[in-house]
């Protein structure tokens, strides 16, 4: 069986695509700008209210921070594998340096599971996260956990006879598991007012199963992204991510991501990867819709 770490994708991309939005185009990205309306024509400080102070008290009090809700699917194909589907939920809140998010990701196809669960279809990540603004770069220092579910598969078998069909429904229950729980870096540096770089990197806590030691793992991406438009931001990556597994194959790919907000609240996000290992299904290609006030 192949397996796909969607989750590394899920919330490096995530923080990508709700990354450098300036509605007000005073310099201050909206998530740490405590006066996020502010005229064209006003100078600001490193707040993102306007240096004189005449109205920074009153319009910084009205700042309560940021939702951010995102939809998607993981649409996996392979040449020697079968295809799978998933659905994919994201929420976060930042104010100011500080954010926090879940996140949880469902396959949709019946094929894609373990006995052991060391892939389950329904955990949920947790996470939380502090941003230090550097000149022309920004790290974020993030740490979370992985709330693992026990789950149930029910399968039907069917035997055909001469002159009868028999269905018997059968349930089965996936193997438990301990939660994970991580720590990551992601570092962003601004080469000009229109191209990124950024690298991110991740050590895991792998929880173990109920008869399975798993091993720890690192993660990372390196890539560069540019905003094509003012709308309208692409990325190209390479991404790693360790074997939890004593034995296992590293998954390794390059992948293409596309942002684009339609106004202020509306975005929408696309990524393409392709695998560079036989481990991982061989194309991913991810959809996403998003909403942010």
């Amino acid at each position: 069986m192949k397996y796909t770490s969607i989750t590394l994708t899920l919330l490096l991309f995530s923080s990508i695509s709700v990354a450098d939005q300036d509605y007000d185009i005073d310099g201050v990205e909206d998530s740490l700008d405590a006066c996020p309306n502010t005229p064209f024509d006003v100078l600001v400080d490193a707040q993102g209210c306007p240096s004189s102070g005449e109205i920074s008290s009153n319009t910084a009090n009205k700042y309560l921070g940021q939702f951010t809700f995102k939809v998607g699917t993981d649409i996996r194909t392979d040449e020697t594998y079968e295809n799978t589907n998933a659905l994919n939920l994201y929420a976060n809140y930042r104010y100011r340096q500080w954010d926090v998010s879940v996140s949880n990701s469902r396959t949709t196809t019946n094929n894609s599971y373990t006995e052991d669960n060391s892939d389950s279809d329904n955990d949920i990540y947790l996470a939380t996260g502090y941003t230090f603004m550097l000149p022309q770069s920004a790290i974020k220092l993030s740490v979370g956990t992985k709330l693992v579910n026990d789950d149930t598969q029910n399968v039907t078998t069917t035997t055909r006879g001469r002159n009868f069909v028999n269905v018997n429904p059968i349930t089965q229950t996936i193997a438990s598991r301990d939660n994970d729980y991580f720590a990551s870096l992601n570092f962003n540096y601004l080469l000009n007012s229109k191209q990124d770089m950024f690298l991110y990197y991740g050590y895991t806590l792998s929880g173990d199963s109920t008869d399975t030691e798993y091993e720890d793992y690192s993660s990372f991406s390196l890539g560069t992204g540019y905003a094509l438009t003012n709308a309208w931001y692409s990325a190209l990556s390479y991404n790693y991510t360790g074997s939890i597994y004593p034995t296992g194959e590293a998954e390794q790919g390059l992948s293409w991501f596309n942002s684009y907000s339609f106004n202020k609240n509306l975005f929408a996000t696309a990524a393409y990867t392709y695998a560079l290992e036989d481990f991982s299904y061989d194309n991913t290609f991810s959809l996403a819709l998003g909403v942010r006030f």
